[in-house]
This record gives structure tokens, C-alpha cells and sequence, in this order.
């Protein structure tokens, strides 16, 4: 080996790892500051979008319904609360209704949801296929109608 070819050898491989570290660096980049800000901020409202214009009816077992007040808030930090129903199922997870519901008829809406009783729900064919994950990070999957089978 010459001299010549080995300064080559050191000359080249300083560039690929500083080219590495700068895939490195980028790539925590993106998971760090990228992927969380797509996830708390993009995810919500593109699934509230996709839920809007794909709808699903589920038919659900209720274990029990309670009434609640939820909150809402916007990416400006305005918010506003709601009267709702959560209503605990066996095999769709926790389902909250906001359409319809005032603070005159919510005790009589969750006095309707009779434990033991089916129901079909229409929901978000989005939320719903994330309902496992979503009832996890504590996030409604919410019920536009709901009936009797």
C-alpha cells in the first residue's frame, strides 16, 4: 500500500460518517419534533375528517351509560364543554354521544341504555378501527345516532 492510497482512505472515510451522522441527526430530528406534532396536532383532525364522510353502524352490547360534560378545545386554545353520554359497552369500548344531548334530556338519555341491552351505534369508521387505542389515551369515539336492533 502507498502512501497516496492511504491518505485517500482517510480523506473518504471522515465524509461517510459525518454523511452518517447527518442521517442520524435528521432522522432523530423527525422522531423527535416531526412525528409528535403530526400525531398531536395533523392525526386528530385528519381522522375527524375521514369519520365525517366514512361512517359505520356497530351493534353493541351496553354494560352501563353515565352523563358527563366534555371539552373541546382548538389549536388556538379556545375551547367550550358539552353535555354527553358515555356509554360502556362489552364489545365496542366506550362510546360518548354529544348529538342531541342538553343538560334537560341527558339523564334520560343514559337512563335509556339499559345494561345487558344491544344497541346500534353509527360512529367513525376511522375512530372506530382505532376504538382499542383511542379508549386507551383516554380520546371518545363518538356516536352520531344510535337505535334499537
Amino acid at each position: 500500500m502507498t502512501v497516496a492510497s492511504s491518505k485517500t482512505d482517510a480523506r473518504t472515510k471522515p465524509r461517510r460518517s459525518k454523511r452518517r451522522d447527518r442521517l442520524v441527526a435528521i432522522g432523530i430530528l423527525v422522531l423527535v419534533v416531526l412525528v409528535p406534532v403530526l400525531v398531536i396536532f395533523v392525526g386528530p383532525i385528519t381522522l375527524k375528517a375521514y369519520d365525517a364522510s366514512h361512517r359505520t353502524e356497530v351493534t353493541c352490547e351496553v354494560r352501563s351509560a353515565h352523563t358527563g360534560v366534555g371539552s373541546s378545545r382548538s389549536v388556538k386554545g379556545v375551547g367550550s364543554s358539552s353535555n354527553q353520554v358515555v356509554i360502556e359497552t362489552s364489545d365496542c369500548g366506550t362510546l360518548t354521544l354529544r348529538w342531541g344531548v342538553t343538560a334537560d334530556n341527558k339523564e334520560s338519555i343514559a337512563d335509556g341504555f339499559a345494561a345487558g341491552t344491544t344497541w346500534k351505534f353509527d360512529v367513525g369508521a376511522g375512530s372506530y378501527k382505532l376504538h382499542p387505542f383511542l379508549n386507551t389515551i383516554r380520546q371518545a369515539v363518538f356516536v352520531k345516532e344510535f337505535r334499537r336492533p
